[in-house]
């Protein structure tokens, strides 16, 4: 039997990737099938070309970064360099992907809707930055990693939260 190896923080991430990718479906089913005794009130973002299209391309990555979760947990792939470039790859592009929809979905015009859409500071993308900034080695003495590591989290999701500060009221994200 394969030995499956993986850390806390990579699992939760994958258990949090993995339920978004459900709310996704959820929101796919309720593009093609939508119910006409319900009104929806985020209708006019949620049928946004746009923001389809962000949420397919985010669906797509989210679906890739499992797959490849799956593959790094097991032993004999723990090493294979090609799918963990793809893997961070794909956690920054998730990242990029929440930052994106927050702009778009923040900066267009969709009805009265158009900025309550709820858009808080996008989590999980600050979680994949963290995720690729721990799954690179930067040199090969331990303590001088850690120091590394700690001091480049810290800096960016600083950065990230900063620039979330910034954008807060040009945005009108406030008024979710």
């Amino acid at each position: 039997m394969t030995k499956f190896k993986t850390n806390i923080f990579e699992t939760a991430l994958a258990v949090l990737t993995l339920l978004s990718i459900v709310g996704l479906c959820f929101y796919f089913y309720e593009l093609i099938n939508p119910d006409p005794t319900q009104d929806n009130p985020f209708k006019t973002f949620d049928n946004n070309p746009g923001i389809i299209k962000i949420s397919i391309a985010s669906l797509i990555a989210r679906t890739i970064f499992i797959i490849c979760f799956c593959y790094l947990v097991v032993d004999k792939f723990k090493q294979d360099n090609k799918i963990i470039t793809v893997y961070l790859f794909i956690a920054l592009t998730i990242g990029f992907l929440q930052w994106y929809e927050l702009y778009y979905g923040s900066t267009f015009y969709y009805g009265e809707v158009r900025d309550k859409q709820g858009l808080r500071f996008p989590l999980l993308a600050s979680f994949m930055v963290t995720l690729a900034i721990w799954r690179i080695n930067y040199t090969k003495t331990q303590n001088r990693n850690l120091i590394i590591k700690l001091v480049l989290t810290g800096l960016i999701n600083f950065g990230l939260y900063f620039l979330w500060t910034q954008v807060n009221e040009p945005w009108n994200l406030w008024q979710s």
